[in-house]
C-alpha cells in the first residue's frame, strides 16, 4: 500500500509538472496574408530567422507564423473552426464575417492602405492591344479576381458599380494574383488586379491601365487586421507582446538604412528577381502604419460605399463594438518608450 501510495504521489507531482509546462507554452498565432510583399507576414517571418533579436517576445509569450489564403473571405471559415486566429480582411470581409458567419471580430490592426498621397495604389489592367478602352467595354466581358469579397474584388466592383455595370452585366474568375497576368495574355480575361511585382507587364507594354484603386475609392483602409473577440479575451497580454514585436519589425523594414536587406528578404520570399521587389516599403509600395494602426475612418467609409453600390448586402458599424486598437496601441507605448 506504501508503494501505491508513494507512487500516486509521484504520478500527480508529475501530471503538475506536465500542466505547468502546457500552460507556459507560448501562444500559436496564425496570421493570415494573401499577398506578398504587400501582405508583410511572410516577411516578418523571415526576418525573425535572420534577426531573431528584433523580437523581444517570440517563443516566450507567443509564436506566430503566416498563413496563406488566395484572399480576405476564405479566411472568416478558417476563423469560424478555430484555424486562423488573426485575418487580413478588405473591409467589406469584417462586415461579412459578422453578418453573415455570425463572428463577434474586432479590426485590431493594419495591413496597408490605398491611394495614400505618396504611396502607390492598386492597379487595374487590360491588354494593351485588346478590344477594352472604357469601363463600359467590360459589359459581357470576363474580369479576374483574387476572392470574392476581398479588398481587390470590391475595389474592382466598385468602379464597375459606377459605370453602370452590375455584377450581372460581367462574368468573375477567381484566379490567384500570380496567374493574373498569363491569363490576361491568353485572352482568359478581360481585366486583372495587376499587383506591383508584375509592374514588368506594364513598363513592357503589354497591358494598359484602365483604372485604379483610387479611382474607384479614393484613400482607402484596404486591408485590416481582424481577431475573433474571445481569443482576444483569452489572451490580451501575449497579444500585447505579439503586436509589440510586430511594430518592431515593421519600423525595422521601414527604416532606409534596412532598404537592401529588405529587399533581399523580399526576394528570398517571392522568389522573384530582385528588380521585381526593389520597390519595397518605398514610395512606389502601399502605405502600412508604422504603429500598426489602421485608419478606422476609411475602413467605415470602404464598408458604406460597398454597401452604397451593392457589392455587400448590409452594412456595419464598426465603431465601438467592432474596433479593438487597445493593443497595438499599449504595444506602440512600450515601443516607443512612454
Amino acid at each position: 500500500m506504501g508503494k501505491i501510495l508513494r507512487w500516486g504521489g509521484a504520478c500527480v507531482v508529475g501530471l503538475t509538472l506536465v500542466a505547468s509546462s502546457a500552460a507556459a507554452d507560448p501562444l500559436q498565432i496564425r496570421v493570415g496574408w494573401a499577398t506578398t510583399p504587400t501582405h508583410v507576414q511572410p516577411l516578418v517571418d523571415a526576418l525573425q530567422k535572420a534577426h531573431p533579436e528584433v523580437f523581444k517576445h517570440f517563443g516566450q509569450s507567443y509564436v506566430a507564423q503566416g498563413l496563406r489564403f488566395d484572399g480576405s473571405t476564405p479566411q472568416i471559415q478558417a476563423l469560424a473552426i478555430n484555424e486562423l486566429e488573426v485575418a487580413a480582411f478588405g473591409p467589406s470581409a469584417v462586415a461579412l464575417a459578422v453578418n453573415n458567419a455570425h463572428l463577434d471580430m474586432r479590426v485590431v490592426g493594419d495591413v496597408f492602405q490605398d491611394g495614400k498621397p505618396g504611396f502607390t495604389t492598386v492597379r487595374y489592367v487590360v491588354k494593351a492591344d485588346g478590344p477594352i478602352q472604357k469601363v463600359e467595354d467590360l459589359k459581357g466581358r470576363t474580369v479576374g479576381s483574387n476572392a470574392l469579397g476581398s479588398f481587390g474584388d470590391s475595389t474592382m466592383r466598385v468602379m464597375l458599380h459606377k459605370h453602370g455595370l452590375t455584377d450581372k452585366d460581367f462574368t468573375t474568375v477567381q484566379v490567384n494574383f500570380a496567374n493574373m497576368p498569363p491569363m490576361l495574355m491568353e485572352g482568359k480575361v478581360d481585366l486583372i488586379n495587376l499587383v506591383p511585382q508584375y509592374n514588368d507587364y506594364l513598363t513592357s507594354g503589354k497591358v494598359r491601365q484602365l483604372f485604379t484603386g483610387a479611382d474607384a475609392q479614393g484613400v482607402s483602409q484596404a486591408q485590416v487586421w481582424a481577431m475573433r473577440a474571445d481569443f482576444i479575451t483569452a489572451h490580451r497580454p501575449a497579444l500585447v507582446d505579439f503586436f509589440e514585436d510586430h511594430i518592431r519589425a515593421l519600423r525595422w523594414f521601414l527604416d532606409p538604412t534596412h532598404h537592401d536587406d529588405a529587399v533581399g528578404i523580399a526576394q528570398g520570399v517571392t522568389k522573384m528577381h530582385r528588380e521585381d521587389v526593389e520597390y519595397v516599403f518605398t514610395g512606389n509600395d502601399s502605405y502600412r502604419s508604422p504603429d500598426g494602426v489602421p485608419d478606422v475612418k476609411a475602413t467605415q467609409a470602404a464598408i458604406d460605399h460597398d454597401l452604397e453600390l451593392g457589392v455587400i448586402p448590409k452594412g456595419l458599424t464598426i465603431a465601438p463594438s467592432h474596433i479593438d486598437l487597445s493593443m497595438a496601441q499599449a504595444a506602440k507605448a512600450r515601443v516607443d518608450g512612454k
